[in-house]
């Protein structure tokens, strides 16, 4: 083990206890790297979003949410993504390595992070600390033994890296020691992914059948899952609520901010909507909830380092949630009339 690799150490814990390396979202659940700026946070909030219209069916929806909150065909997100999918206990689902293969093969995936982690350790804006730990993620450290090939994962939770801990554990991690002259490096990994379903639902009031009107509140708040101003920037969880005609939905889940982010304002609160919805006869009515952005299927890959200072790069399978690069809102709410 290098004494680099020690200094690495966050305070008072050994390195192998680390997994080593580079420190040394039941609700609302091409790799282009633009500005990836830290997002800021609307202190007022704004209006809950609300489309305009209504719509009668899914592609409506889809083509409507396309032209306001686009998303890209393939993504990409520094750390371990906050979005990944959780059933509604919070628990990470089980997506196997069939799920994505076909869609996304693993080596394809890994040459993508590399990529993107070297674009990323190229860009000015990003912090120095972080654009070292991209440089990790591309090219390994100068005094390891590189890795033979990739380690292809079978699901999402089999995640174990070298030194024990789970890649959740380990992309997390932030060496927080101010004296170290790696202070503020992050643990070596990204998320790729390529896209799955857009615009998810993910939530409805019961609505009304027949002539009559409806009338709503919504609003939603978004917690950030980490610092702005320490390791990566995930993302955060978002809880929407419907109140009003049909009864009350509420939830909570987890979402990813894009790597290629345009949108550098996220709003962290809504202020409370009113919606109305005139249902006409032979219809039936009701509001959704629709995620501004897309589920990808994709790889988590993380560069590892054991205690012989043997580097391992790991393709871990997964499904994770992306907010829309250029959104500052992750819900937006709409109105539907179906055939009665």
């Amino acid at each position: 083990m290098s004494t680099q690799l020690q200094t690495e150490l966050t305070p008072g814990r050994r390195k192998s206890s680390l997994v080593a390396g580079a420190l040394a979202t039941a609700f609302l659940t091409g790799i282009s790297l633009i500005g990836a700026q830290t997002p800021a946070f609307a202190d007022d909030g704004q209006s809950a979003k609300v489309a305009d219209g209504t719509y009668e069916s899914d592609q409506d929806v889809l083509a409507a949410m396309e032209k306001t909150d686009p998303v890209n065909a393939s993504e990409s997100s520094m750390g371990y993504p906050a979005g990944v999918d959780k059933d509604k206990d919070g628990n990470v689902k089980t997506f196997t390595l069939a799920d994505v293969q076909s869609k996304y093969d693993p080596e394809q995936a890994v040459k993508d992070a590399q990529a993107a982690a070297t674009q990323y350790a190229a860009d000015e804006k990003h912090s120095a600390p972080l654009r070292e730990s991209a440089k990790h993620l591309a090219d390994g450290w100068a005094d390891a033994t590189k890795p033979g090939g990739t380690e292809i994962r079978q699901n999402t939770k089999d995640s174990t890296l070298s030194g024990g801990q789970s890649a959740e554990q380990y992309c997390n991690m932030t060496n927080k020691d101010p004296q170290s002259p790696y202070y503020g490096q992050a643990a070596p990994c990204m998320f790729v992914g390529k896209v799955d379903e857009k615009y998810p639902q993910r939530g409805a009031s019961d609505g009304l059948t027949g002539e009559g009107k409806l009338t709503y509140k919504v609003t939603a708040s978004v917690a950030d899952e980490q610092s702005t101003t320490e390791g990566w920037q995930v993302g955060g969880k978002i809880t929407p609520t419907i109140s009003g005609d049909g009864g009350s939905v509420g939830g909570e889940a987890s979402f990813t901010y894009s790597y290629s982010s345009t949108s550098t304002t996220k709003v962290q609160n809504t202020r409370e909507s009113d919606v109305e919805i005139n249902v006409p006869q032979g219809k039936k009515g009701y509001l959704e909830g629709r995620a501004n952005g897309a589920t990808y299927t994709g790889y988590i890959v993380v560069r590892d380092l054991d205690s012989s200072n043997q580097e391992h790069i790991v393709a871990i399978p997964a499904r994770v949630f992306i907010q829309a690069p250029g959104s500052s809102s992750s819900v937006t709410w709409v109105k539907r009339l179906t055939a009665a």
